[in-house]
């Protein structure tokens, strides 16, 4: 049985040397780094009373400071995002660069970014003309392509720190592994109700393929995560469900999530190098059954 939420077991701090490609867990850092932040006590509601306010969310809060640098902390902020971050920095993906993450002790992650000037294109698309629809699509898709082409050599499903995989289902996260066997993640996420009939149970488990090539992904390419200025993708964020997952991930995690442009599913052909309709048919049956 899977458990929703924020893991435990991260490492207390990262730093942000270029990491090697493919990227493998390294060993935990000593905390001997005197350049790491000092963050607040986990009771500071904010870093600066002349931030201003981004987002605000149970458990979240996205500042921006005088310093044009945003910091994202709270209590359901994960250093899986700050690792997921810096791995597609280095990749050279658009997104915000990362400045330093650090824990404070078992509840509260504080993650320093760049802040990217634009308009989530969850804002901008109404607006849109089709020519204008069909560029940012292809934009994405030359960002998948350039993901896609950083295959695992270990084949290990996870975060991109070598930890647990984050599936973020229709209420909760849940969070398992890491995988050394698509067989074991296929059990993960074939997570159903226990009054699942055990024919439905079993016919799932059947269609389920285990031989796919484990690739970088997002994991919530939704589009107020795709951040737009001048008609260009200048970044992706909330990179906190990214990491080591089947080739399929990111295509199926795409019909999964909610959008306010009912339009914006149109345009999955354009934006995936390559489509997994067999899949997708599979998690849709999976999702009905799935523990939410």
């Amino acid at each position: 049985m899977t458990t929703p939420g924020p893991a435990s077991e991260v490492p207390d701090q990262i730093d942000t040397q270029p990491l090697r490609l493919p990227y493998l867990p390294a060993p935990p850092s000593d905390g001997s780094d005197e350049a790491l932040l000092q963050l607040p006590p986990p009771d500071m509601p904010r870093w600066s009373e002349d931030s201003t306010i981004l987002l605000r969310t149970p458990g979240s809060c996205v500042e921006k400071l005088l310093s044009n640098i945003v910091v994202k902390s709270g209590r359901a902020v994960l250093l899986d995002e700050a690792h997921g971050l810096q791995f597609a920095s280095q990749l050279d993906l658009p997104g915000p660069r990362l400045h330093k993450a650090q824990q404070i002790g078992d509840n509260v992650v504080a993650i320093h970014m760049d802040f990217v000037e634009g308009q989530q294109l969850d804002e901008l698309w109404p607006n849109m003309s089709e020519s204008e629809k069909l560029a940012i699509a292809h934009q994405l898709r030359d960002i998948l392509q350039t993901m896609r082409s950083i295959p695992s050599d270990s084949g290990i499903i996870g975060s991109c720190k070598g930890g647990p995989a984050r599936d973020c289902r229709r209420i909760c996260a849940y969070k398992g592994g890491p995988f050394q066997h698509q067989e074991d993640f296929n059990k993960f996420v074939l997570d159903l109700y226990e009054v699942t009939p055990t024919t439905i149970r079993d016919a799932l488990t059947r269609s389920l393929r285990s031989d796919y090539r484990i690739l970088f992904a997002h994991g919530d390419l939704t589009q107020r995560n795709i951040i737009v200025k001048d008609d260009k993708i200048v970044a992706l964020i909330d990179w906190e469900y990214s990491g080591w997952f089947p080739e399929y991930w990111d295509y199926i995690k795409f019909f999964e999530r909610h959008s306010t442009n009912r339009d914006w599913k149109e345009y999955a052909k354009e934006i995936f190098p390559e489509t997994y309709d067999n899949e997708l048919v599979l998690f849709q049956a999976i999702t009905r059954w799935q523990n939410p």
